[in-house]
């Protein structure tokens, strides 16, 4: 979620506030985790205007500085491997990987790759430990909206609102209080699109074989050079 606009003041409900705090806590503290996410996202395109796309994450995550992700949407399928150094793009359909050199921790590596590649993690925000802090500093409001059934679970349904997004978060009312669902709204780009992405298949520290964080060439892979989106202005 691109928090990038700041607020000067907020009208922050409580109740919200002690459940996304708690929410991260549980998050920050964490050894291992994976998950699966469903998203659906309007893009805009020339000639028709906001189509609909679809995808599907496959996440595992490691201490401070391990990390997987599979990646299946309308674009191909995609892998991302980090192991504390570098972290490793391969396209299943192209055969060809780049590696690119990381810093040493998950957050700092998203964070990294983001600003030099334009590469977004699926739901990266929520594992981030300043993650209520964000919302309270980029949003004009904060607010619990009550409990709501989501597939067929019992969540705290919690919005951030500002003048160009809307954000709404579904959390599991239970003892861990892990993320569910969310949705972004993006009020004041053209057809006013929306991402839609929803959590399952939720394992808490999994013995997670590390041996998955290190990337082996298939047969015939080609190695390529990704370049950061400054790199040919910058020549």
């Amino acid at each position: 979620m691109p928090f990038n606009a700041s607020s000067q003041s907020t009208e922050a409900d409580q109740v919200a506030v002690l459940i996304l705090d708690h929410m991260s806590e549980v998050i920050g503290e964490l050894n291992s985790v994976s998950f699966d996410l469903t998203t659906t996202f309007d893009e805009y395109q020339y000639e028709y205007g906001l189509v609909r796309e679809f995808g599907e994450h496959e996440v595992y995550m490691v201490g401070p500085n391990k990390m997987l992700v599979h990646t299946r949407n309308h674009k191909g399928h995609r892998g991302y491997w980090y192991n504390g150094e570098t972290v490793t793009y391969y396209d299943y359909d192209e055969n060809n990987y780049s590696v690119l050199i990381a810093p040493d921790n998950i957050v700092k590596t998203i964070d990294s790759l983001h600003y030099a590649y334009d590469l977004d993690f699926p739901a990266a925000d929520f594992f981030y430990p300043t993650f209520t802090d964000d919302l309270l500093n980029n949003f004009d409001e904060v607010l619990y909206l009550g409990k709501k059934k989501v597939d067929g679970k019992e969540c705290f349904h919690i919005m951030a609102d500002r003048e160009d997004m809307n954000v709404q978060i579904w959390i599991d009312n239970d003892a861990m209080n892990l993320p569910s669902r969310f949705i972004i709204k993006y009020k004041k780009e053209e057809g006013t699109p929306i991402y839609d992405a929803t959590f399952s298949n939720w394992q808490v520290n999994p013995n997670v074989p590390l041996a998955i964080f290190e990337f082996v060439p298939p047969d015939h892979a080609h190695q390529i050079f990704y370049a950061p989106k400054n790199f040919y202005s910058e020549q």
